[in-house]
């Protein structure tokens, strides 16, 4: 079995790794088309704010902003199963 110290360590090599993957997807985005992309992709809020160089507080907001949007454009997602 693990010890903490092991687990602690997995834990931070896969926030690395999670960091340099993040920073990967849509380098060329504003952080308001960013954000939504990476929190789709289940990135953590912290962990968007480090690689879009802002606060997490901005995030949830860019977030918030997002989802408002779509709700008001009535932007469905395709039904489960569908082809895409």
């Amino acid at each position: 079995m693990a010890t903490d110290k092991e687990v602690a360590e997995i834990k931070e090599a896969l926030g690395t790794i999670t960091r340099l993957l993040a920073a990967q997807v849509g380098p060329g985005l504003k952080v308001a088309e960013r954000a939504p992309l990476l929190d789709r992709l289940g990135v953590d809020r912290h962990v968007i704010a480090a690689v879009c160089g802002t606060t997490p507080e901005v995030v949830s907001v860019r977030l918030a902003e997002a989802r408002r949007a779509r709700r008001n454009s009535g932007g469905t997602k395709a039904p489960a199963g569908a082809d895409v």
